[in-house]
């Protein structure tokens, strides 16, 4: 998910093309995610998950990701953590972070992700909502919410924050520049 997510909000190589499988790929992984983690037997949910994870992979590899990735990089490298749980440990900090400047990008992709949920009010409320609805999501999977919780010490955060700085190419494209401070504060948040 996040793939197609920093793929869609991205502000270097946005496309069309890309935007197409971003959205398709939301779509298939948030309608079957919760079933195919509580139902692993389900054959076609399964599926719809392969071709969500694929569409997302063809959406970022012509439209790359940004600081989701940057932050989360350090977070697996230094901790062992794996890719997919790194990510989702900022995810929803680096969104908040981006609001002011990806809001509409979020509203867009919120009524393809979650389709049955009621989404109403400016693309802010919108993309406020769609956060929320993520950290949900994050929590009914039973993922781990806090850095702490996967072995970051408060002492690993300026390390973290440094290191994650050294990833301009994806910094670059994220929506709103980052500063090694928001990165250490996201960490903080995050922790």
């Amino acid at each position: 998910m996040v793939h197609a997510i920093e793929s869609y909000t991205g502000k270097n190589k946005k496309n069309k093309i890309s935007d197409a499988f971003a959205k398709e790929a939301l779509n298939l992984l948030g309608t079957n995610i919760e079933k195919a983690v509580f139902n692993g037997s389900d054959v076609k949910v399964r599926s719809n998950m392969l071709l969500g994870t694929t569409l997302a992979g063809i959406s970022f590899a012509n439209s790359p990701v940004a600081a989701v990735h940057a932050l989360a990089y350090p977070i697996g490298g230094h901790f062992n953590v794996p890719h997919g749980l790194s990510n989702s440990l900022v995810l929803p900090h680096v969104m908040r972070f981006n609001l002011p400047i990806a809001s509409k990008y979020y509203a867009e992709l919120a009524m393809v992700t979650f389709p049955n949920i009621d989404f109403k009010g400016s693309d802010e409320d919108i993309a406020l909502k769609y956060i929320e609805e993520i950290e949900r999501l994050i929590k009914k999977l039973n993922l781990p919410t806090k850095l702490r919780v996967v072995g970051v010490s408060e002492s690993d955060l300026e390390m973290m924050a440094e290191d994650a700085m050294n990833q301009e190419r994806l910094l670059n494209n994220n929506p709103k520049k980052l500063k090694k401070e928001d990165a250490y504060n996201i960490y903080k948040t995050a922790f």
